[in-house]
This record gives C-alpha cells, structure tokens and sequence, in this order.
C-alpha cells in the first residue's frame, strides 16, 4: 500500500553507514532483507557486487579511497567500466563524463509536476507509471555471474483504488519520490527541492543524521535565505567597481 505513512522514508541503518561489515561482500543478511528499487544499484556501488553491469567485474571496498570518513557506497552513473574506450587516464586520476543536460524521464517527471499543479493529477499517473515501468524492467541489466539478481528487486506501477490512492497530495508526493530515486546522483536534487519548497527542510534534516557518522560534516548546516546561492567571488565584485550586490548573507 503506497499510501501508507511509511511510504518514501529511509531505511534506518541503526549501526552506521561507516560500518563496512555491513555492506562488505554485498552482505546477503543486509540487503536480503528488503526488496529493492532497480535504481538504488544503478545509482550507488556496493562492495561485493558487480560494477557497471559487468558480472565479471566486482566492486571492492579497497576502491573507496576512506570509506570510514566518506562511507562505502561508490556513486555509479558518471564513472565509466575500466575497460571501455573512453576512459581517460592521465596515471592517477580517471574519467569519463559525458553529461546528459536533460532525460526523456525527467522531461515526463516535468510534465507530471506541471500536470498536478494544475489540479490535473489524473494525467499525472501515466508519465510517473512510465517513469517506474522503465525502471521495473531494468532489473535484467543488474545479475551476478550466476544469472539471478544481484538484489532482490521490485517495482510495481501505481494502481489507484488497488495498491493507492491516487490524489492530488499522494501524486505530489509519487512525483517527488520518482524525481527522487530517478535522478540520484546527477546534481539536480538542490534546485527541484529549491523549487518545490522544501529545501532547507530536507537538507537540515539530512545534516542532522550524517553529522552523528561524520566528523568533517559537524558544523554543517543549510541556513534558508543564505545558502540557496554561492557568494559572488570578491575579486568579481571588486571588478564590478559597486555595479554588483552581493548575495544576502554573504
């Protein structure tokens, strides 16, 4: 049921995301336990299991450079397989990014953000449903050398009156997590929560939880009015000769 309050909470991982026994090996008694969206494995690596779609090439722990500091789980999307051809290598630092500046998904995802703020959400459920339907059947890219799945995946397509409640709150709510889970990782989740308006909200709530694992992270925190914008470089604004105002909190 979707429209349970639970819906779109985090796992709480009660013994530290710095805790590499809990995820070394692809630790089965871990990850077993859930069943699992298909784009958690094409977003995050997880020692143990393949890396880039390739059963014979498994992520090892020893590839985070201070999991212990920065944690364990090595962001997939913007780095390349070792062996393809555009990798670039200039003898101790590697990579390939080719950037997608927009997705058909996150063009659908657009569409039903703009289709439920005009009272439309109806229409909604066939862009996000096609948005989970691609990721349901993505599940067949992410097996072991074995054949069977490297996690347990599961992903239904959201079924009003069976598995939901398909409301103008419940399908705000649906569009935000497929934005959520589609998008991890591309460096847009800042401006969509900017947009939506909940920014400082998410972010501070998140800071709360990783600054208890992470000495470095500490003294972080989003101040609303501020940290929505970087400060303009001084010597910019020495250039400027007073044609710039700084941005307010700076």
């Amino acid at each position: 049921d979707y429209n349970k309050d639970s819906y779109g909470d985090y796992i709480k991982n009660t013994d530290g995301s710095d805790n590499i026994a809990l995820v070394e090996a692809g630790n089965p008694e871990y990850f077993g336990k859930y069943s699992w969206d298909p784009r958690f494995s094409h977003t995050a690596g997880v020692p143990g299991h393949p890396w880039k779609y390739d059963p014979g090439l498994i992520f090892e722990s020893r590839g985070i450079r201070n999991g212990a500091e920065y944690g364990w789980l090595k962001s997939v999307k913007e780095l390349p397989h070792p062996g393809c051809d555009c990798l670039l290598y200039d003898g101790w630092q590697f990579n390939s990014m080719n950037k997608r500046m927009i997705r058909y998904d996150e063009v659908l995802l657009w569409k039903a953000e703009v289709l439920i703020q005009l009272d439309r959400w109806n229409e909604a459920l066939a862009p996000i449903n096609k948005v989970r339907e691609r990721a349901a059947n993505s599940a067949d890219w992410l097996i072991k050398a074995d054949g069977t799945s490297v996690m347990n995946y599961h992903v239904e397509i959201y079924k009003p009156g069976e598995n939901c409640v398909w409301d103008k709150d419940f399908a705000w709510k649906a569009m935000q997590w497929e934005n959520r889970l589609e998008m991890a990782g591309e460096g847009r989740r800042f401006f969509d929560l900017q947009r939506w308006g909940n920014l400082e909200e998410i972010m501070n709530n998140y800071f709360t939880v990783e600054k208890t694992r992470f000495s470095w992270m500490a003294n972080a925190r989003f101040t609303a009015g501020r940290d929505e914008f970087f400060p303009i470089p001084q010597n910019q604004m020495k250039w400027a000769k007073g044609n710039y105002t700084q941005n307010p909190g700076y």
